[in-house]
C-alpha cells in the first residue's frame, strides 16, 4: 500500500504533486498515482503542503500538524537583519531557573529544522542539574591541563622531522593560549567553561547520518534566535565539543544513544547584560562567477 493516497473527489489533475516528487508520484492514462513507500519517500511532507485542494494524504505523517499558511510575510527584511544583529553571545547569566516550557518550547521548534536527507536524527540533551554541570566543567579543564603539554610536545616532534601535523593537533593548537588562561582560570574559582549558566544544551546525532554536524548546528542556531523571542539568551560553547566524544569520563556521563557524538553546544539563561548597541563586524568576503 502506498505510505500516500489521493482524493479523486478533491484531486483536480494539476500535476503539481508529480512535477516536484516524481518518485513517489505519476501520471497513468489521465489520472495521477501515488506510489510512495519507505524506499522513495523521506517524510519531506511537500506534496502535502503544496497540493492547492488538500487531496493528498500522507498515512506515516501526522496530517494534523500540516497548518495552513497565511499570504504574507511574518517579518520584512529590515526587521529580521535588526533581529540577528541584536543577537549576541552571553556568558553572564541572572541566577534563576528556565521554565520547562520554555525549553520543550525550543525542542520543539527543532524539529522543523532543516536536516541533510531530512534524515531528522538530531536528538537534544538538556543538562539543568548545577553539580552535574559543575562536574563537566571540570572535566573539561582536566581534560585540558592534562593534555597542553603533549600538544606542544607533539607539535615539536612533527616540526622537527618536517612532518605534517593531524588536522585536529593543528585545531587544537591554535586553542593553546585559550586552554593555558581555562586552567589558569579555574584555580582562581572561576567557571570558564559553561559560565554558571542554569541551562546547557547538547545536540547530538548518530554519525551514521547524512550530514551530523550541520544537522546539529543549524537548530542549535535556531535556538540562538528563537530564545530570543523568550527574553533568553545563549552562547556557543566550542570547548566542550572538543572533550565531549572523546574523553572518558565525560563521555560516561553524559551516556549518549550508541552511535551518537555532540556536534553543537549551548548555554542558556535570562541575560544580566544588556547590549544597547549592535557591534561592528568584518565585511563579508563574496565571489561572484
Amino acid at each position: 500500500m502506498s505510505w500516500t493516497t489521493i482524493d479523486r473527489e478533491l484531486c483536480t489533475q494539476c500535476g503539481i504533486c508529480v512535477t516536484r516528487c516524481p518518485m513517489n508520484y505519476r501520471e497513468v492514462e489521465g489520472a495521477i498515482e501515488s506510489c510512495a513507500s519507505g524506499a522513495t519517500c523521506n517524510l519531506c511532507g511537500h506534496c502535502v503542503a503544496l497540493c492547492p485542494t488538500g487531496a493528498i494524504t500522507h498515512h506515516e505523517m501526522d496530517m494534523e500538524n500540516f497548518v495552513d499558511i497565511p499570504g504574507g510575510m511574518p517579518v520584512d527584511f529590515e526587521g529580521f537583519k535588526r533581529f540577528v544583529r541584536e543577537r549576541r553571545s552571553h556568558r553572564i547569566f541572572e541566577d534563576r531557573e528556565v521554565p520547562g516550557e520554555h525549553l520543550e518550547k525550543l525542542a520543539d521548534l527543532c524539529r522543523y529544522s532543516p536536516t541533510g536527507s531530512n534524515r531528522q536524527t538530531v536528538q537534544i540533551t538538556f543538562l539543568r542539574d548545577r553539580d552535574r554541570i559543575r562536574r563537566l566543567s571540570d572535566h573539561t579543564v582536566d581534560f585540558f591541563e592534562r593534555h597542553i603539554d603533549e600538544l606542544e610536545r607533539k607539535a615539536r616532534e612533527n616540526e622537527a622531522a618536517g612532518r605534517d601535523l593531524p588536522q585536529t593537533t593543528r585545531s587544537a593548537l591554535t586553542l593553546i593560549d585559550t586552554l593555558k588562561r581555562v586552567v589558569a582560570a579555574r584555580k582562581f574559582g572561576m567557571e570558564v567553561i559553561f559560565h554558571r549558566a542554569p541551562v546547557v544544551m547538547l545536540f547530538h546525532s548518530p554519525v551514521e547520518t547524512s550530514t551530523p554536524k550541520d544537522d546539529c548546528v543549524i537548530a542549535s542556531t535556531i535556538v540562538t534566535l528563537a530564545a530570543r523571542a523568550l527574553s533568553l539568551e545563549t552562547c556557543y560553547i566550542g570547548l566542550f565539543e572538543f572533550v565531549a566524544n572523546r574523553y572518558g569520563p565525560v563521555v560516561e556521563e553524559l551516556n549518549l544513544p550508541v552511535g551518537h557524538k555532540v556536534f553543537s553546544i549551548l548555554v542558556l539563561g535570562y541575560p544580566r547584560l544588556k547590549f544597547l548597541r549592535t557591534v561592528d563586524r568584518k565585511p563579508m568576503k563574496v565571489r561572484w562567477l
